[in-house]
């Protein structure tokens, strides 16, 4: 009996101690954001419009999300890591980016003074390399509202690789079978591995920066590439690419941050072809291949309790039939009511003009005004981090 105790007791012990002598650490962390919002001239297809009191349904001042992040020491200076993210929308319980588990990060990697490479799901660097000046970031009235692609710039079956040296950012990503989830875009684009066909359904991206303490430029190159068998969300063919390239900045002065971002896009089978259809706008109706964006941003820390942000938007359609331009102004302010919970308030108002019709209300899928209406849209919303 005295040896099965002393057995048991070894037994248990083991994995403990094992664990402790590891230095492996994992962490549970997570956002719960919603928020309630009002947005008018909704059109309703037939030519009129509708006013929506509503919860947002694709995101708030960030995106609701849970996660698990763990790191192992292996010695030497070398760890490996890991992040699995899912994202979810706080109003209905219900998965985001295409219904996938792990929908936002799901990556294995190691990491160094060299910097980190890893295998999986994971961003691409054209976010990456508009951290630093993209203020508004993911929310509900941000980039997003002009270009649905910024807050959906992620790679299924990825390899990437990023590096910072003394404040020189560095990274490259790679990925075939770019986005496997048909459930509607642009979360779920339907662009998965081909076998047969090395050149369908591709992304690579680069990006190249310097961080100073009160300063940052970036800049980053995107490309996605279709397929001629999986209707994809973006309706490109395995030959046809969707390239964006972006230069920006910021500077810092005490409390107040200000930033500027250009973003060029490129679409070769037209900006505004029909999403998984591929269907060509007729003549009269196209907005061509290329936009230009143009972003000013700021952010000014009023307290520690209290920070106010906003931007002032513009894209122009290059070759549009019909000159088609939007300006597009957003205003936001929050009140931190500990360091995990914080309420904020959020306005926008968009004027289009010509064939465009973006949304002022970024976060809610459906909300678009008819084409060359202007729209406004509020928010109120409560968020809390753990």
């Amino acid at each position: 009996m005295k040896l099965k105790a002393l057995a048991l007791g070894v037994a248990l012990a083991f994995p403990m101690m094992a664990s402790a002598q590891s230095s492996t650490s994992v962490t549970l962390y997570g956002i719960v954001d919603t928020a309630v919002e009002y947005v008018n001239n909704i059109a309703d297809g037939a030519g009129g419009t509708n006013s929506s009191f509503h919860f947002t349904n694709l995101t708030q001042s960030v995106p609701s999300r849970w996660g698990l992040r763990g790191t192992e020491d292996l010695g030497n200076g070398l760890k490996a890591v890991f992040t699995l993210e899912s994202g979810f929308n706080a109003g209905t319980g219900q998965s985001g980016q295409g219904g996938r588990l792990y929908s936002r990060q799901a990556f294995v990697g190691l990491a160094g003074d060299w910097g980190q490479i890893a295998f999986g799901r994971q961003d691409n660097m054209l976010m990456r390399g508009m951290l630093g000046a993209d203020i508004m970031g993911p929310n509900a009235y941000g980039l997003g509202s002009l270009d649905s692609y910024i807050p959906n710039t992620r790679m299924d079956n990825a390899i990437t690789y990023m590096g910072n040296f003394s404040g020189v950012k560095f990274g490259a990503a790679y990925a075939r079978g770019r986005d496997n989830s048909a459930a509607g875009g642009p979360g779920g684009a339907n662009c998965g591995l081909e076998f047969a066909d090395q050149s369908a359904c591709q992304a690579y991206s680069f990006m190249l920066g310097y961080d100073a303490a009160n300063w940052g430029v970036a800049g980053a190159y995107d490309v996605i590439t279709g397929s001629d068998t999986q209707a994809n969300f973006q309706a490109l063919g395995k030959d046809d690419k969707d390239r964006r390239w972006t230069v920006n900045g910021y500077v810092k002065f005490d409390a107040l941050k200000v930033s500027l971002l250009y973003l060029n896009r490129k679409n070769d089978v037209g900006i505004n072809t029909q999403p998984y259809t591929g269907v060509v706008p007729p003549v009269g109706s196209r907005l061509g291949e290329r936009s230009d964006l143009w972003s000013l941003a700021a952010s000014y820390q009023v307290s520690p309790a209290v920070t106010l942000d906003g931007s002032v938007n513009y894209i122009n359609y290059k070759d549009a039939d019909t000159s088609s331009k939007a300006w597009y102004y957003v205003a936001r302010a929050t009140y931190s009511l500990s360091k995990r919970t914080a309420v904020y308030a959020s306005a926008s108002y968009i004027r289009n003009k010509g064939l465009s019709n973006l949304s002022a209300a970024g976060g809610t899928a459906g909300a678009n005004p008819n084409a060359g209406d202007n729209q406004t849209a509020v928010m109120a919303g409560l968020r809390h981090s753990f």
